[in-house]
């Protein structure tokens, strides 16, 4: 029996064999009416009428479909953006129009949900819906920079680690995305975002107010622009949302109060010493040590530069930072990034790694480059190790098995196996607030990896000017120098053939110094080289050495490594670390 008008007797005894409850007066329509007493004789007769028509055959009632729409602007419209939308029951997808907006219908789905927008350009953001159904089956979710704060503050997780987490157990949203803890979050993020000077007064909600992107006509969109532009002049543009919403250091917008994990690659040590944690309160710049003490930074004339009684600290862009600490005497390299809860899962893809390992001699450490594949379980596949990070390398596939998995004290196990050959190292791993990955990778005789996601470089427009940065190398005897000041550098010339580009580098007055070559994708994708050779400065006629370096820029993080071999002028190898500066 189709879905037709149904006859009253039909309706009535679905509701119940003894009383009248309901009545459809059409398909889409129930008309409530008073109960009324009948008898059982009466209802007998009735269930004849019923399994003629099918009886327990199925549901006369249609699941119910929900409506979904919103506009995803990251400032500007995000056109056919993927929008993925995972409730507490259901999911679907859909693609958004060229002025950012979407609409689509998913039958029997079950509120709260979060949603995905996912940009050609690669930006990604998050918003909620409510968790109340309306009258119309209508749930309108706008999809922005403002919404990702709101499930920032919401769940006090970065959103895309919140996202992944729900996609394991869509249950867990019933749970945390309550109408009440939305408001609650909706008022930090406007109070946040009124201490940071943007007026929110004509944007009364941020996950269903009207919104037209690239329109000076629309509130939302003048709010938008409005936070868009204080986050990139105030240095913020790269911290995940969750970092954003904490109190920032004053002399440093991305130094903020949060728990950081440290990698302290040392000799002779031991794994769990070289892998620790502390919480920093930004307000009195002191941080408290998972192994107990603590330290009060002195901050610097210059932003995001720091001191202590043994130690200089510099501050990324994205929050990661640098240390040379001075332990027993001796100098040496420490990298911290801010503490977030990530699973496997989210570190798949292809990645590269920068390594400064201990040779074969088992004394030195030396400069290697991978290349691997992790899977979504956290097995590595098309694993190249290369012995050496310069273009003369040798690179061959190993035969231990690698595979990540997660720890409960925070981070992630590296296991290998090879039979007889089995190791742990531990992993800490980031997300910035571009979505670029990063893992910090430390063994338990000192050696370690430093891995950004696998990407081809670009080359730079004539006339692109790099920013200052710090410089920290540690040497093959794992004793760090000294922390030193890149200044600007100024792109010159482009050889689109030979995929290279000549730059000047500048002195601190913003002269030119000098001129040095690089060879972008060398020796693989996603590494750049300089060879050596001698030049002149332009500044006062000196003889310059340019020394053979193979780097590798950390996505999105303001951060590079770089590998220097053994050559004239240097007698062992180096790993160097550089940190933009604000």
């Amino acid at each position: 029996m189709g879905w037709t008008q149904p006859a009253a007797l039909e309706i009535l005894l679905v509701a119940n064999l003894m009383q009248v409850f309901y009545l459809h007066a059409t398909p889409e329509t129930i008309v409530f009416i008073k109960p009324l007493a009948i008898t059982a004789a009466w209802a007998a007769s009735a269930l004849l009428v019923i399994s003629a028509c099918g009886g327990s055959g199925g549901s006369s009632i249609p699941p119910i479909s929900t409506t979904f729409s919103g506009v995803a602007a990251s400032g500007k419209a995000m056109a056919n953006a993927a929008i993925t939308i995972t409730c507490a029951a259901g999911s679907g997808t859909t693609t958004t129009l060229a002025n950012g907006s979407y609409s689509t219908n998913i039958v029997g789905v079950t509120l709260p949900c979060v949603l995905q927008a996912t940009g050609s350009d690669g930006t990604v953001l998050y918003s909620v819906t409510s968790a109340t159904a309306t009258s119309s089956n209508t749930q309108k979710a706008n999809i922005t920079p403002l919404t990702q704060l709101l499930v920032a503050s919401l769940t006090g997780m970065d959103p895309a680690s919140f996202y992944n987490s729900v996609s394991l157990n869509p249950g867990k949203l019933t749970a945390v995305v309550t109408d009440s803890a939305i408001g609650t979050a909706q008022t930090t993020v406007v109070a946040h975002l009124k201490d940071q000077g943007v007026d929110t007064t004509s944007l009364p909600n941020l996950i269903n107010g009207d919104l037209v992107a690239d329109s000076p006509a629309s509130p939302y969109d003048v709010v938008l622009e409005k936070w868009n532009t204080t986050q990139t002049n105030g240095g913020t543009s790269k911290l995940p949302a969750n970092l954003v919403l904490k109190p920032a250091a004053q002399n440093c917008p991305t130094l903020r109060s949060a728990d950081y994990i440290v990698a302290s690659p040392t000799p002779n040590s031991n794994l769990a010493s070289q892998f620790s944690s502390f919480s920093f309160d930004a307000s009195t710049l002191t941080a408290k040590f998972s192994e107990g003490g603590a330290s009060t930074w002195t901050a610097d004339t210059q932003a995001c530069h720091y001191t202590t009684s043994s130690s200089e600290i510099v501050v990324s862009p994205a929050g990661i930072i640098l240390a040379r600490s001075l332990e027993d005497g001796v100098a040496r390299l420490r990298l911290a990034i801010p503490k977030q809860t990530l699973v496997v899962s989210e570190l798949a893809g292809d990645w590269n790694a920068l390594s400064f390992e201990k040779d074969d001699t088992g004394k030195l450490y030396a400069g290697h480059t991978i290349t691997a594949t992790l899977g979504s379980t956290g097995v590595f596949s098309n694993v190249s190790y290369c012995n050496g990070a310069s273009i003369a390398s040798t690179c061959s596939t190993p035969t231990t098995t690698l595979s990540i998995r997660s720890n409960s004290a925070g981070g992630f196990d590296l296991v290998g196996s090879s039979g007889t050959d089995n190791w742990t190292d531990r992993i800490a791993a980031y997300r910035a607030g571009n979505g670029n990955l990063l893992m910090l990778q430390v063994a338990g005789n000192g050696s370690f990896n430093v891995w950004t996601k696998k990407k081809a470089g670009d080359l730079p427009a004539v006339g692109t000017v790099s920013s200052k940065s710090w410089s920290l190398y540690t040497d093959s005897s794992a004793i760090g120098g000294t922390l030193s000041t890149n200044y600007s550098a100024t792109v010159t010339a482009v050889d689109a053939a030979a995929g290279s580009f000549t730059r000047t580098v500048n002195l601190a007055d913003g002269k030119a110094d000098y001129s040095e070559t690089l060879k972008i994708n060398s020796p693989r994708p996603g590494y750049n080289f300089r060879a050596a050779t001698s030049t002149t400065a332009a500044s006062d006629g000196r003889a310059v050495k340019i020394r053979e370096r193979t780097s590798m820029s950390l996505q999105g993080m303001g951060v590079s490594v770089h590998s220097v071999p053994v050559q004239a002028g240097i007698a062992a190898e180096r790993f160097q670390v550089t940190v933009d500066q604000p």
